[in-house]
């Protein structure tokens, strides 16, 4: 019969960090665990900025057989609404909550914690109205998670340490930062790391001989621009992203300079990972399904229908286009919500910054719809060096010319972009009179 509880031992927890070992992380979390276990309030907010407390403090809520609720930040407001549907608040002390964070406790011993499988842990993600919506989620839906993740990628991380510049209040962080390395007995610093000099300073001076970095697309970009991993990348052995499009040239282009492998992750806070890929060249666009993942379409359209283990109900409807090219493969064409209407005729937003994206002379692009009578697409476009060295020659209407013509390619003329904005770091040369 499958068991109810997961079980985790403090003694299987290697943090690499001065100060931080997990005979001190048993006593917090037997502190907390103690406080909770005798306070009659079920549900509780957590927010709390730093990782070694925030996992002690998350553990034993849900050994205490509690209920977890976690904001998308500390703002006061969001705090504020999210204090309306909890019994009880824990964590940073500025969130004015019921137990603080800061509490007196002694090292160790090791112990071991029972997990209620059924225990909720609730997120607030980013709803299509504008306002957060809540996303709840059983441990064992998380903890199968983890399982797939150590099954698809433990020949990856397999003796490495994971550091982590991704928040642990969201699914990805949850997982990916400290679930999957807690619960599987890998190495991890628990400390956040906001930007790349942080990791190359910690890698030096912990003498960490190989890393597996947590990070996003946001933070990656910038690295591809000036990176500072470069003096320890002998260390870099794998780099996970998600969140976001990672972009395709930018990708190869740091996986080559820091001789790494880049694995990006596709998925939800609803969905959980649905699927990964390891791009070997900028056009490679397909994305392989998780094993245990069953692809399909919607009724009648080509968005994404999905079963998985990480859901309640037997079929999600997802917001993605997608073309299904394998039982366990597909491409992502955007989002339902990226399609819009230019003259009666429906036209992906995020298809034609992907087209733009691959111009040779286009390092970022960014498509928008203007006006209001009469709707029309406007583009913005950052260009590469290439495209630098080229503005200095080019006039501003014939550069727009150029990257008119490379979207005629796939799209008649009334859908191409009116309005394109170019951003060089060279004067363009100005149009005549």
């Amino acid at each position: 019969m499958e068991s109810t509880f997961f079980s985790i031992q403090s003694s299987s927890i290697h943090f690499v960090e001065e100060h931080k070992s997990a005979l001190q992380w048993a006593g917090l979390t037997a502190k907390y665990q103690q406080i909770f276990s005798h306070h009659p309030a079920k549900t509780w907010l957590l927010y709390e900025p730093d990782s070694f407390i925030f996992s002690a403090i998350f553990m034993a809520l849900l050994s205490a057989e509690k209920s977890v609720v976690l904001p998308q930040n500390g703002q006061p407001e969001h705090i504020k609404h999210v204090k309306e549907s909890v019994e009880a608040s824990v964590g940073d002390v500025s969130l004015q909550p019921t137990v603080p964070s800061t509490v007196d406790y002694q090292a160790g011993p090791h112990i071991e914690l029972r997990i209620p499988l059924s225990s909720n842990i609730a997120f607030y993600t980013s709803g299509s109205t504008g306002v957060p919506k809540v996303i709840n989620k059983q441990y064992k839906l998380l903890q199968r998670e983890v399982d797939v993740l150590e099954t698809e990628f433990a020949s990856k991380v397999s003796g490495s340490t994971f550091l982590s510049t991704v928040p642990h209040q969201h699914i990805y962080g949850l997982l990916f930062k400290m679930l999957w390395p807690m619960t599987k007995g890998h190495r991890l610093v628990s400390q956040a790391f906001e930007y790349p000099e942080q990791l190359a300073t910690k890698i030096k001076l912990a003498k960490l001989e190989k890393v597996t970095i947590v990070s996003s697309p946001a933070q990656l970009h910038r690295m591809a621009l000036d990176n500072p991993l470069l003096p320890v990348k002998e260390q870099v052995e794998t780099i996970f992203s998600s969140g976001g499009p990672l972009d395709a040239n930018k990708n190869v282009s740091l996986q080559k300079s820091l001789t790494c492998e880049i694995v990006e992750v596709f998925g939800s806070t609803e969905t959980g990972g649905i699927g990964w890929r390891h791009k070997h060249h900028p056009n490679d666009n397909d994305w392989q399904a998780f094993n245990n993942i069953k692809l399909g379409y919607q009724p009648n359209c080509d968005l994404l229908a999905i079963s998985s283990p990480y859901i309640e109900q037997d079929v999600y409807y997802a917001d993605d286009r997608v073309e299904i090219v394998a039982d366990d493969r597909f491409r992502v064409l955007g989002r339902a919500d990226s399609v819009v209407k230019i003259e009666e005729k429906r036209i992906s937003l995020d298809e034609v910054q992907d087209r733009l994206k691959q111009h040779e002379l286009v390092d970022d692009a960014f498509v928008v719809v203007i006006g209001t009578t009469r709707r029309k697409l406007a583009a913005l476009i950052v260009l590469n060096g290439a495209g630098q060295q080229a503005s200095q020659k080019l006039k501003k209407i014939e550069l727009n010319h150029l990257f008119r013509d490379f979207l005629s390619n796939w799209y008649e003329a009334l859908l191409l972009p009116k309005n394109i904005d170019i951003q060089s770091n060279y004067p363009i040369m100005p149009e005549e009179n």
